[in-house]
């Protein structure tokens, strides 16, 4: 199993969409698909900014770069795959520290509304993590449309960094059981052991 940004950050814009997606029409279960809906943009955001940063350095995700220096020189003389496997104290950018690395190191331009967006929502799920959050049944409709917004602003945004985008998201968050593995197989076997028979046929007819 291999969960890399992208993955992750893939899978917590999709997660994201489904919530958003239900709100419109549940009658209850609203907070709940509010709350993962938030949590998921939000971690979403973090993770394939973290991604874009990675592209241009790696180096540019950790808030510490002198802790990530000596980690690289260790994870180079161990022979380790990654600097977390020495560095155990190290601690990549938030969210917004990842917007401005973005902007001021790598001139990287981010539309204002996608900023203001992340800053809004920022705020909103710190209050989740850390606290509480109460909102009005009017407020409940406009956090709803924000979120649509925010993740239509992250997607277009995204996809100019990450081809297939579109794709990826249709794609993630598949889930098969062993039931469904085991059936599919059997099928497969099925359609090769037709095919084979039917080429037999075919030989015999031309024999």
């Amino acid at each position: 199993m291999k969960y890399g940004l992208l993955e992750n950050g893939v899978d917590s814009l999709k997660s994201a969409y489904t919530s958003i997606d239900k709100i419109s029409y549940l009658h209850e279960g609203i907070e709940h698909n509010i709350k993962d809906a938030i949590l998921s943009l939000n971690h979403a955001i973090e993770i394939l900014m973290k991604l874009i940063l990675k592209g241009e350095r790696e180096y540019l995700i950790f808030s510490d770069i002198g802790k990530y220096m000596n980690a690289k020189k260790q994870m180079i003389i161990q022979g380790k795959p990654t600097v977390f496997d020495v560095g155990h104290d190290l601690k990549t950018v938030s969210l917004l520290e990842s917007v401005k690395r973005l902007q001021l190191l790598c001139d990287i331009e981010l539309p204002k509304v996608f900023i203001a967006g992340i800053d809004n929502f920022n705020v909103t799920r710190n209050k989740l993590m850390h606290y509480e959050l109460e909102l009005s049944e009017a407020e409940v409709n406009e956090t709803t449309r924000d979120l649509k917004g925010l993740y239509e602003e992250a997607v277009n945004f995204f996809g100019t960094y990450i081809d297939n985008i579109a794709e990826l998201l249709e794609a993630a968050r598949f889930e098969s059981t062993d039931s469904d593995y085991a059936e599919a197989m059997a099928e497969w076997y099925q359609d090769m052991a037709y095919d084979e028979y039917v080429e037999q046929q075919l030989e015999r007819e031309n024999d």
